[in-house]
C-alpha cells in the first residue's frame, strides 16, 4: 500500500474515533497532523484509467463485432450474458488470487454491473410488448445490483446502485405522470426530496450498523449517505428556483414569491448546516456538500433575480470576481493548514 491511501485510510479511522467521541478534539489533531494526505494519489487516478479503458476496450468489442458479424438481439444478449459473467469471474478470481489487484477486481465487477444493465435491456428489446416501460427494467437492475454490491462486498457497484436508483426513481415517476421532461426537469422535486430523506435515514442505519452486524461493510453508509444528499440538493435547487412544479400538463407551476423564499431557506438552512455538521464529526464530505450547494446557490439567486438588472458585463465581473475571491481565500486557508 502507498503512503498516500495508508495516510487516507488512517484518517478515516481517526475521524470514525473522534465522532464515536473515543479521541478528544486536542489528540485528534496532533495525530492527524502525523499522516498527511497532500499530493497526486496515483493509485486512485489509476483505478479510474482502468475503468475507463475497460469501458472503452468492450465499446470498441461490440463496435467490430456488429461490423464482422450479423448483428441480431439473441447474439448481442448472448455476447452479454458470457461478458457479464466473466467480468464478475474475473472480478472474484483477482480478488482472492491476488490481494494487491483488489481494485482491479473491483472494477472488473463494476464493468459486469454495467454489461448486467446492458443485458436486461437487450432481452426487454427482445420481448418487448410495446409498453415502453423501460424504468421496469432498471428496477430489476437496481434490485440485481444491490444484491451483488453486499455478496460481493463491493462498493463501485452500490454507487453503481444509487446512480440506477435515481433514473429509475425519476423514470418511474416521469412515467407515472405522463413523462413530461424528467431528465431536465425532475418531474415534482418534492418527490426527491422525500426519497433523499429516506435514503438518509438508511446511511445512518447503516452507520450505527456497522460497528456491529454490518461490520464487514464498512464505509458503505457514505454511498448511501453521499446519494441522499446530491438527491436532497438538487431538489431543493430546482424547488428554490421554480417551486414544487410538475410538467404533466405541459405547464410550469404558479409559484408564488412566498413558497420561493420558504425552498431557498430551507436550502439555505440545510447547507449551513452540512457544514456546521461536517466540521464538528470530522467529516469533509458533509463539509463539502455544503459549501459547494451553498456558493450554487448563491450565484443561482445572483443570476436569477440580479444579473438582469446589472447587465451582462456587470454580471459577469461580478461573479467572475467572486469566484476568484473565493479560490485565493480557500488557496490561503488551504497553505494555513499545512503549516
Amino acid at each position: 500500500m502507498n503512503p498516500h491511501s495508508r495516510n487516507r485510510r488512517i484518517r478515516r479511522e481517526l475521524d470514525a474515533l473522534l465522532r464515536e467521541e473515543a479521541l478528544t478534539e486536542a489528540l485528534y489533531g496532533q495525530l492527524v497532523a502525523r499522516y498527511p494526505t497532500e499530493g497526486w494519489d496515483w493509485r486512485s487516478l489509476g483505478r479510474w484509467f482502468l475503468i475507463f479503458g475497460a469501458i472503452s476496450m468492450m465499446a470498441g468489442l461490440a463496435l467490430i463485432s456488429r461490423t464482422l458479424f450479423e448483428f441480431t438481439l439473441t447474439k448481442l444478449a448472448v455476447l452479454l450474458g458470457i461478458a457479464m459473467l466473466a467480468g464478475f469471474g474475473g472480478g472474484q478470481w483477482l480478488k482472492h488470487s491476488r490481494p494487491a489487484l483488489v481494485w482491479s477486481g473491483l472494477s472488473l465487477e463494476l464493468l459486469g454491473g454495467l454489461l448486467l444493465i446492458g443485458l436486461t435491456f437487450t432481452v426487454g428489446m427482445i420481448y418487448s410488448t410495446g409498453a415502453g416501460n423501460w424504468p421496469a427494467l432498471l428496477l430489476i437492475d437496481l434490485v440485481l445490483l444491490l444484491s451483488l454490491s453486499y455478496a460481493l462486498r463491493n462498493v463501485l457497484l452500490l454507487i453503481l446502485s444509487a446512480v440506477v436508483f435515481f433514473c429509475w426513481f425519476g423514470g418511474f415517476t416521469g412515467y407515472a405522470s405522463g413523462w413530461g421532461a424528467y431528465w431536465f426537469g425532475m418531474n415534482y422535486p418534492l418527490r426527491f426530496l422525500l426519497a433523499a430523506m429516506a435514503l438518509i435515514a438508511v446511511a445512518v442505519i447503516h452507520q450505527q450498523s456497522e460497528v456491529g452486524a454490518l461490520a464487514r461493510y464498512r464505509g458503505f453508509c457514505k454511498v448511501w449517505l453521499s446519494a441522499g444528499l446530491f438527491f436532497a440538493e438538487m431538489a431543493l435547487w430546482l424547488l428554490a428556483l421554480f417551486g414544487n412544479f410538475n410538467l404533466e400538463s405541459n405547464q410550469w407551476h404558479s409559484v408564488s414569491a412566498a413558497e420561493l423564499v420558504v425552498f431557498n431557506a430551507l436550502w439555505a438552512g440545510l447547507n449551513v448546516a452540512l457544514i456546521g455538521l461536517g466540521a464538528r464529526l470530522a467529516m469533509r464530505m458533509l463539509t463539502g456538500y455544503g459549501a459547494t450547494f451553498l456558493i450554487i446557490q448563491i450565484y443561482t439567486l445572483f443570476f436569477a433575480h440580479l444579473a438582469a438588472h446589472l447587465g451582462l458585463l456587470l454580471s459577469l465581473l461580478i461573479a467572475g470576481g467572486g469566484a476568484l475571491a473565493l479560490t485565493f481565500y480557500l488557496e490561503q486557508r488551504r497553505r494555513q493548514n499545512a503549516e
